[in-house]
Formats: structure tokens, sequence, C-alpha cells
């Protein structure tokens, strides 16, 4: 992205930024979906959007510390049927 080399100097690369920006872009999109589309069923069950427009859902609310959403670092992330 930005680097310093004493025998080139600042070197800039376009290619490696707009991947970091298309990459932040695309996490803020898909977890605005998410929380926009996040119900709450009358029998408890928590249902979601994905990005892709597949629907998901869990026993605990996904949005919680520890939910599903949570632990994305640690697995897919992408819930039940």
């Amino acid at each position: 992205m930005l680097s310093y080399s004493a025998d080139t100097g600042w070197v800039f690369e376009p290619f490696q930024c707009a991947l970091i920006v298309a990459f932040i872009a695309f996490s803020v999109y898909r977890n605005r979906v998410r929380r926009k589309s996040l119900r709450q069923r009358e029998d408890g069950l928590y249902v979601w959007v994905e990005w892709h427009g597949g629907e998901r859902s869990s026993d605990t609310d996904p949005s919680e510390p520890g939910g599903l959403w949570d632990s994305e670092a640690d697995g897919d992330g992408d819930g039940g049927d």
C-alpha cells in the first residue's frame, strides 16, 4: 500500500489500496444489510438476510457479544438454516 525504501523513497501501490477500500466497503454493506433485516419471530428465533439474499437464523441474538456475527473470525459466521 504505502511503503518506504531507502532506494526508492515512498512507494504507493494503488491496487493494494483499492483492495483494502473494497474490503472495508463490503464489510460495511454486509453488516448494514444484516442489521436492517434482523427480526425475532414469534417462536423466539432470530432471522436475518445475508448480503447475497440468503436467509439465516439463530436461537440467540447474533449481534450480541459472543453471537454468530461476533464470532466470524473463528468460523464462517453464516448462522443456521
